[in-house]
């Protein structure tokens, strides 16, 4: 059966909400995929809100999509195998929103926008808000360039000079729960003295970034990209981490390896760059880094 990948939103974080722009690339190394369950197997603890999902009116909402045939294989045993961490920032509940379309979409749309509204539908039963560039990321399987909010296309980067950042994961070893930090930074850009930061620091230095990432500079890239972490450290408290604070401060007074917010942020996976390899196991050997574009595929569970 199809692997729906999980995701990275490398850039855009929370302020794709407010028409950022925003690059989102399918991770391989974990994935989801339907699987049925063997006779006698008892059913894992996600399928009671996998069948409270199949109820729920987000999906009955998107046309086309047979419900009831998903609610029957659902009684009949199927489930959604995933090796993707649940609230770590990889898109867990995307990659189920996108097999669950791909699977029982009658007739499946090519249209980026309305992908991306129907996906943002399906997937606002777990966070009560969503943008839809997770699952439609994990349905594409390709990196996808978001610009103010509706505008998806096709990512194509260019060649690094001298050399491509080493992406990279630190496990917080913290849970936490989407909507609540969603909620907390809209909450906060409506007030005057957030919003004006934002527009003066982070977006300026977001731009920059990004801009910096599409044309393979690295000379560009590494200082915006110690600017967007230094914002966000100093003026995103829920979103750190406490158990990577102290070594993401630590890292602001260096030129080569920052850490960024991860999805949502506040627990999970933290997203970091580093010039090389060698420079993220010397400075995060207790955290185990991980890195989730060395390989394509964890083992099957």
């Amino acid at each position: 059966m199809r692997h729906y990948p999980s995701k990275l939103l490398l850039f855009g974080e929370h302020i794709l909400l407010l028409g950022a722009r925003a690059l989102a690339v399918p991770v391989p190394a974990f994935y989801g995929k339907w699987a049925w369950r063997k006779t006698g197997e008892q059913p894992d603890k996600w399928a009671g809100r996998l069948r409270e999902f199949a109820a729920s009116e987000p999906l009955k909402a998107v046309a086309g999509l047979d419900v009831s045939r998903f609610q029957a294989d659902l009684q009949a045993g199927l489930f959604f195998k995933s090796t993707i961490p649940a609230g770590y920032g990889l898109g867990s509940s995307g990659a189920l929103c996108a097999a669950v379309y791909d699977r029982y979409a009658g007739r499946k749309t090519a249209d980026l926008a309305e992908l991306k509204v129907i996906f943002a539908g399906m997937e606002s039963f777990f966070h009560g808000q969503s943008s839809g560039i997770d699952p439609l990321t994990s349905y594409l399987n390709r990196p996808l360039w978001i610009e103010n909010r509706a505008e998806v296309r096709f990512f194509e980067p260019r060649p690094w000079f001298p050399a491509e950042p080493v992406i990279f994961l630190l496990d917080s070893r913290l849970p936490r729960r989407t909507g609540p930090l969603v909620q907390w930074f809209l909450e906060q850009s409506r007030e005057q003295v957030f919003l004006q930061r934002l527009e003066q620091e982070l977006f300026p230095a977001h731009e920059a970034m990004l801009d910096a990432w599409q044309n393979g500079d690295a000379a560009r890239f590494w200082p915006a990209l110690q600017r967007v972490s230094r914002f966000q450290l100093e003026n995103m408290p829920p979103m750190i981490p406490d158990t990577v604070r102290a070594v993401w401060e630590s890292c602001l007074g260096g030129s080569d390896v920052f850490l960024k917010i991860c999805g949502a942020g506040g627990g999970g996976f933290v997203l970091g760059f580093a010039a090389s390899k060698a420079a993220v196991n010397e400075k995060f050997r207790t955290f185990s880094p991980v890195f989730p574009f060395e390989h394509n595929g964890n083992a099957e569970k």
